[in-house]
């Protein structure tokens, strides 16, 4: 599918999913190398920057949070000239599919302050994809403060696996943020040359530094508090576990006295005391349960309970 929006001088054509024909006919409208066309049609693992003299090319890739897999990255393909824009993808982003709502919506009511420049537009393309992220990491945000708060409810077998599954989210997130520095860097310089936007285009060029910058700040920010999370969880699950064994072996050492003594009077010798006493069944246990009381005393006092 082709999408095409037409500010004054400057074309933005986007393609979703294009066919071969789609595409062929887009290239040569704009005169674009069929090495790139070969790059577009078939998705690619990293980030690329390549320039030309008309145009520059950038891929990059977008992560998303995806309820099967955790997490999966978006490719966008820009084409950026000195009037026009293009890009391309495999699937729906919300991001761009907004984006062409309210580019829409500012044509019909001819809004005087929407970008009618290549720069312009670039900038506020780039600036609510790298956005998109960040309402990510909110979402993110807000997982972590419902696992805190299971962790201190005594839930802490609980959020074991939730700590697991948003810690390989924000890694996926990080790695994939931090492969755009370079083509992302080296894209916008070239963009400064005089023949494309020249220094003014430095100030585009912060902003969406800048935004990329923030927003790989929060990514990092976001999974330094869940690593500090699976460790004050894992404290908590040694701390239980240990309540655990001190408790048993309590209990242990309360019963021991009685195991000793049955054990002792229940050996198959003649001499047996309280063999033969009416009341031998009640003066053993009672010796036991002295034992018992003397050993939770010895506890008590070494403050061992």
């Amino acid at each position: 599918m082709v999408t095409r929006h037409t500010r004054g001088k400057v074309v933005w054509v986007d393609l979703e999913s294009p066919t071969h024909a789609e595409l062929d006919a887009i290239m040569r409208e704009f005169g674009i190398d069929d090495r790139i066309e070969e790059e577009i049609l078939a998705p690619t693992l990293y980030p690329i920057a390549l320039g030309f003299p008309r145009y520059l090319y950038l891929i990059l890739h977008f992560p998303t949070a995806d309820p099967g897999s955790g997490t999966r990255n978006q490719e966008v393909d820009f084409i950026v000239g000195k009037h026009f824009i293009i890009t391309a993808r495999y699937e729906v982003i919300d991001t761009i599919h907004n984006l062409h709502r309210v580019f829409e919506a500012e044509e019909l009511l001819g809004l005087p302050h929407a970008p009618s420049r290549s720069d312009e537009l670039l900038e506020r393309l780039l600036r609510r994809l790298y956005g998109a992220i960040r309402e990510e990491m909110e979402h993110a945000a807000r997982i972590l403060e419902h696992i805190e708060n299971d962790m201190f409810s005594g839930k802490e077998r609980d959020t074991v696996h939730a700590i697991s599954d948003i810690g390989r989210v924000l890694l996926r997130f990080q790695t994939t943020l931090a492969r755009h520095e370079e083509p992302l860097s080296l894209f916008l310089k070239g963009l400064t040359a005089p023949n494309f936007f020249g220094v003014k285009f430095h100030e585009h060029v912060a902003h969406i530094e800048g935004e990329r910058d923030h927003v790989a700040d929060l990514v990092r920010s976001y999974r330094a508090a869940a690593t500090e999370l699976r460790a004050t969880n894992d404290s908590l699950l040694n701390a239980s576990q240990n309540g655990i064994m001190k408790r048993l072996t309590v209990v242990a050492f309360l019963v021991s006295p009685i195991t000793v003594l049955a054990s002792v009077f229940s050996m198959s010798l003649v001499a047996v005391p309280f063999t033969h006493d009416p009341n031998g069944f009640w003066i053993i246990i009672g010796m036991g349960i002295i034992g018992s009381l003397i050993s939770f005393a010895i506890f008590r006092m070494n403050k061992w309970i």
